[in-house]
């Protein structure tokens, strides 16, 4: 559990130390595509390179993954861990009709949104 507060220290120096974050773009908006029954869209950490991926997916199915990324002790693999969660609660603010950055992914309610034009 120690390892993941590191990575969770990692990241958010990093966040605050990086470049400003993209801009949402005016004229733009949430294109959503529903997660079939029993799944909704989760962010899920990779397994052999670091970044997170957006998945339908069901909550114990993220959890072993979660588990096996704690479990395996890998910095980069305990990073995204992290990455994953701090993505999925940034989402908790998105609606279909909020501003975005082009191309940008996220999850929207329990669906998967994609940012394009309006």
């Amino acid at each position: 559990m120690g390892r993941f507060f590191v990575a969770l220290a990692v990241v958010l120096g990093f966040a605050v130390l990086s470049a400003p974050v993209a801009q949402a773009a005016p004229g733009t908006r949430w294109e959503v595509v529903p997660c079939a029954a029993g799944t909704k869209a989760l962010w899920l950490p990779r397994v052999s390179e670091a970044g997170t991926d957006l998945s339908c997916t069901t909550e114990e199915a993220r959890s072993v993954a979660v588990k096996a990324a704690r479990d395996s002790g890998s910095p980069t693999r305990l990073l995204n861990v992290a990455i994953a969660y701090s993505q999925q609660f940034a989402d908790k603010s998105i609606t279909p009709e909020s501003t975005c950055v082009l191309g940008a992914r996220g999850a929207v309610g329990e669906a998967i949104g994609t940012c394009v034009a309006a």
